[in-house]
């Protein structure tokens, strides 16, 4: 597989890699995403799935593939993943891999370390634990997997659960169980490189935090004008709860909250667009420790086809 040519297109949200990669990859590749939300049927307007245009330009892969109430891992990610690169290569065509999941990208290229199965008991205790005092499984994660806590949101209850219950089934930590790669001058020390699965060309795309941010709230603003509310209170009708992976992204749980009457309509979509902009934040940070990134703002096109092509060639 190492021989064979892939290339990564990464970056925040709201900057534009959908359409890059579909300028990039037409003609010559097919785009597998690599986003943790977008692999759910019917999360559409939350979610930036590809449009119908984009997905005649160029084809397109995990992409509504599994019901709301299906668990969706990186581990699932990297199988379906790994089957379709080759697939994709049998074609004679060049994968893309693209989105924002920064695990997603790692699990492809250096292979998840097994986790356990889920434990659904402990799981269950856990959320009651929070339940009666709202923020303690973080504290607690903090205290036994520092790493692992700092790298998510305090308010990233799903990520919090499944860390801790690693910890409590295992007694080892997530950081330690997740593959390292070696981050240069700017990242952790002492991290050895694993085996690789593949050994892709690495686009990241970026730019300045102010345009970032004002391209956030303008996307957030027109998927709520757009229909985001309706779509998750179908959702919610269909018996589709606030406990599921799918409903925790960004929008679905909040317009949740919305229902419940938890927050008016102004703090919703304030805490949508805060929290984008948060999770954007720890995006970049993440990426930014990938070493061999070749970096681009959005508008160099045709820097990023120039570096594609010597590549490939």
């Amino acid at each position: 597989m190492r021989e064979d040519k892939v290339i990564f297109i990464f970056g925040p949200t709201a900057v534009g890699k959908t359409e890059i990669a579909c300028e990039l990859a037409e003609g010559i590749g097919e785009i597998i995403s690599a986003d943790s939300m977008q692999v759910y049927k019917e999360l559409d307007l939350g979610t930036a799935k590809p449009t119908e245009e984009h997905q005649k330009r160029v084809e397109h892969h995990l992409v509504n593939i599994v019901p709301p109430d299906r668990r969706f891992s990186a581990g699932d990610f990297e199988r379906l993943a790994l089957k379709t690169v080759k697939e994709i290569i049998g074609r004679r065509k060049i994968p893309f891999l693209v989105g924002g999941t920064g695990l997603y990208f790692r699990a492809l290229e250096y292979d998840l370390i097994d986790a356990p199965p889920a434990k659904l008991e402990l799981r269950d205790s856990l959320y009651r634990m929070e339940e009666k005092q709202r923020g303690c499984l973080y504290e607690r994660l903090m205290a036994a997997d520092p790493e692992t806590a700092r790298s998510l949101h305090p308010n990233d209850l799903l990520r919090i659960v499944r860390a801790l219950e690693i910890y409590y089934v295992t007694n080892r930590k997530l950081s330690e169980l997740l593959p390292k790669v070696p981050f240069g001058s700017t990242g952790s020390q002492g991290h050895t490189e694993q085996l690789k699965q593949i050994d892709p060309l690495k686009i990241g795309i970026t730019i300045n935090r102010e345009e970032l941010y004002g391209r956030i709230e303008s996307r957030c603003r027109r998927m709520i004008v757009n229909g985001l509310g309706a779509e998750v209170y179908r959702l919610m009708m269909k018996g589709y709860t606030e406990k599921l992976s799918s409903m925790k992204g960004l929008g679905y749980s909040h317009f949740i909250q919305y229902f419940k009457g938890c927050l008016s309509h102004e703090e919703t979509v304030r805490l949508f667009i805060r929290d984008t902009k948060r999770y954007a934040k720890r995006q970049l940070t993440w990426f930014r420790r990938e070493p061999e990134t070749w970096w681009y703002h959005p508008i160099e096109i045709e820097a990023m086809r120039q570096r594609i092509l010597f590549y490939i060639r």
